[in-house]
Formats: structure tokens, sequence, C-alpha cells
């Protein structure tokens, strides 16, 4: 009897020790943003392509109740490290341009959240914007949209992608 209740006590320490030190290792696998938001950048890791498309200086009409502007397409690749850096190179063809205008970051950082959504805060042709995005396809991909032209000063540049989606390379 004492044999076996020194085992199954002995056991039972082990399974304690290994679900703690589990338990620990889990806590440390997770970063947290100011929020409080559980952070899981490493979800998205490597270079996406994208194409983009939505107006270049756009402007709602209150009264008209309208979006003016011109129709712009962007492609272009962002690169996530893993850990919340980034960068992107992109190229964008504006309405009534005749050539194209390649833009890299000059900052990039992002957050990506457990429930598979996140943001990209960036830096691109000397303007601040931010872009929302869902992982989709296993994190193959990620559909995303961005706002600029507002009073916020995260949010300038005058334009509105309606539409854009980015795939694993």
């Amino acid at each position: 009897m004492t044999q076996a209740f020194f085992l199954m006590k002995t056991f039972s320490t082990l399974a304690l020790a290994g679900l703690l030190a589990l338990g620990s290792s889990a806590a440390l696998a997770f970063d947290y943003n100011d929020e409080g938001q559980t952070l899981v950048n490493k979800r998205l890791k490597g270079s996406y392509g994208f194409a983009a498309q939505g107006y270049f200086g756009a402007d709602f009409d209150k009264t008209s109740k309208l979006t003016t502007g011109a129709i712009a397409i962007r492609v272009g690749v962002f690169d996530f490290d893993g850990a919340g850096h980034c960068s992107i190179h992109s190229m964008a063809n504006k309405a009534g341009l005749k050539a194209a205008v390649t833009q890299d970051t000059s900052e990039c950082t992002y957050e990506v959240y457990l429930d598979g959504t996140g943001k990209v805060d960036a830096v691109l042709g000397g303007k601040s914007f931010l872009t929302f995005f869902v992982l989709v396809n296993g994190g193959k991909e990620f559909m995303f949209t961005r706002r600029e032209g507002t009073d916020t000063s995260a949010d300038q540049g005058g334009a509105t992608l309606v539409f854009a989606i980015a795939k694993k390379q």
C-alpha cells in the first residue's frame, strides 16, 4: 500500500509540475497591446502580394451624399516578420496620371489578435495611415481596408480603399 501511495504521489507531483511548466510557457507565447488585447503576431509572417482598388482624392459631399474622386488601383507586397514589424512596397495607378507612383514604408508595425483580425500602422509616401485586416484561408490570405483623408492624424492621405486582398507568396 505505501509503495502504491508513493507512486501515485510521485506521478501526481510530476503531472502537476508538467502542467505548470506548460502553462507558464503558453503564457509567455502571448504578448499584449496597450489596450490589453492578446497579440498573436507570429500568425502573420512572410511576404503577401496584394491588389487593392478604391478612390484617390476621395471626399464625401454632405449635401449630395456622394463620394467624389478618381479611381485608384494599388499593387504591392507586405512583408511581416512575425514579431510586429513590417514593410510595404507598392505602386499606385491613379486615374489621370501618366505613370504609376511607387512607394515604400518608412515605418511599419502590425498587431494580430486572437480572433484573426488586426491592424497595420504605417507611414507610406510620407503619410500615416491605419489598415485593418482579417486573416482568412488559414492565414494564407488576408482581406483589408483602409480609409484616409479624415481629420485624425493617423489617417491622412486622401484615398479610400474599397476592396483589397493579400495572398501569401
